[in-house]
């Protein structure tokens, strides 16, 4: 048996295993070593990662990511409001005893079913697992699952409910901002002693959803985390829904066209806003280096 660290994005994930005294990033079936974070169903199949997310305008009704911002969430919840401006979400609200549960309509295997995010979140920990056992030829049972730093208790424990759904073993979740950390100082051999002055260094990681930072005190085999602040609001589609709204003011001024009409084109439209941002920022940096 081999743990396996699973860095789950709410746009993309990879997975990370102890290779060759160090921590290696494995790549998928697509030699990506980036898989996205995305569920797809059909009348036929489910689908999970690169081939769930080329369904995401066609299939759109069908297609789900960022998992964990609706985890452990009511329907009411303003998140759950706010995520519904990003992707055409059926949702209801199932009472499972005294407890009530946001649950996704989605239709597969030719009827319309209903599923909680942990059964989503399992499924694509399940493509996951998969990649981890592709590379080490070895059935992956343990694993150690990263998590914003500002998740509550309630959705920690259904991110350990989907993990047993998909026959996972997580024996710890850990801080994205720590995880970060801790990449840090095990690459970094000329940290100062324990007893003398700290080395204290700044991580900021601007997600797709979300801004996270964290200050931490390095000494030579150890950590401390001395502050942590965040923006769960922030993040890089954001920046997109900018460039979306710009042409959607654009496209209405010139050719009379509402591209927020429905929903195949205005996921159109922030795929494209999406390429643009890339594209920008790589020509930005090669312009900068040359």
């Amino acid at each position: 048996m081999s743990v396996v660290g699973f860095d789950i994005g709410n746009f993309k994930s990879s997975v990370g295993i102890a290779r060759a005294g160090g921590i290696e990033i494995v790549a998928n079936e697509y030699s990506d070593r980036i898989t996205p974070t995305y569920v797809s169903f059909t009348n036929n199949e489910r689908f999970q990662g690169h081939s769930a997310k080329q369904q995401e305008i066609t299939n759109h009704q069908n297609t789900i990511s960022c998992f964990k911002r609706l985890i452990a969430r009511k329907v009411n919840d303003p998140q759950v409001q706010n995520e519904r401006a990003f992707q055409a979400l059926r949702i209801t609200q199932s009472q499972n005893g005294s407890e009530e549960k946001l649950m996704l309509n989605i239709d597969y295997l030719n009827e319309t079913r209903q599923l909680t995010v942990e059964q989503v979140l399992a499924t694509f920990l399940t493509k996951l697992k998969t990649i981890g056992e592709m590379n080490l030829n070895t059935k992956v049972v343990d694993c150690v699952i990263s998590v914003p730093c500002y998740m509550t208790d309630a959705e920690r424990r259904a991110i350990l409910d989907a993990s047993q759904i998909a026959g996972l073993n997580c024996l710890k979740l850990m801080n994205e901002t720590t995880a970060i950390a801790l990449a840090y100082g095990l690459y970094h051999t000329n940290l100062p002693d324990v007893n003398d002055k700290p080395h204290i260094v700044t991580f900021v990681d601007m997600g797709y959803t979300h801004l996270q930072a964290s200050v931490v005190a390095f000494n030579k085999g150890k950590l401390r985390v001395l502050a942590t602040t965040f923006d769960n609001n922030l993040g890089g589609r954001d920046f997109d829904k900018v460039l979306s709204d710009y042409f959607q003011n654009d496209f209405k001024t010139r050719y009379k066209l509402d591209a927020y009409s429905s929903a195949r084109p205005r996921l159109r439209l922030r795929a494209e806003c999406e390429k643009l941002k890339i594209n920008v920022i790589y020509y930005s940096t090669y312009s900068i280096e040359h």
